[in-house]
């Protein structure tokens, strides 16, 4: 059952970026397009790139963070012996873990406090706050999981990420 929740937060956490970065394609081609023709602008234009970018960037993180697609050094725990390797592993998720644990609170308390319309198509700014603590959510969970597997398996002599 959990690696159906896992199949299907993946997906999810795939559409989303692709979805927002999609619309941010079009919205930018079309926007090029009209200005270039000297057609209507689009008032709104701005607010929603924002929104989209903040979504596409957040979530994709979060989509990253899953998949251990993101950026990190990995040559450290590969070069240090299996135990020492391990202790890095489990002290790394365990900084993890405390910054995702605030990047979350800190981001609920944006969103809560955001009070602010767009000026033109009148949406909460929150809309586009909230997915901080969604993707913050979301890798805390898996971060958790990751710390669980480190510290249940044995050591081995070539552990592997």
């Amino acid at each position: 059952m959990l690696a159906g929740i896992d199949r299907f937060a993946g997906a999810v956490l795939r559409a989303v970026p692709t979805f927002c970065f999609a619309a941010l394609f079009m919205l930018l081609f079309v926007n090029v397009i009209a200005r270039t023709f000297q057609l209507a602008g689009f008032s709104w234009f701005d607010e929603v790139v924002q929104g989209l970018f903040a979504w596409m960037v957040f979530i994709g993180t979060a989509a990253l963070w899953r998949e251990k697609d993101h950026f990190k050094v990995d040559w450290l725990p590969q070069a240090l012996p299996p135990r020492a390797s391990r202790i890095l592993r489990i002290v790394t998720c365990i900084l993890g873990i405390c910054f995702l644990i605030a990047m979350t609170r800190y981001g609920v308390d944006l969103t809560r406090k955001a009070r602010a319309l767009t000026p033109i198509l009148d949406l909460p700014t929150g809309l586009f706050y909230i997915s901080i603590p969604i993707s913050g959510a979301v890798m805390l969970v898996y971060s958790l999981a990751d710390l669980a597997r480190l510290l249940c398996r044995p050591i081995h002599s070539k552990e592997t990420t």
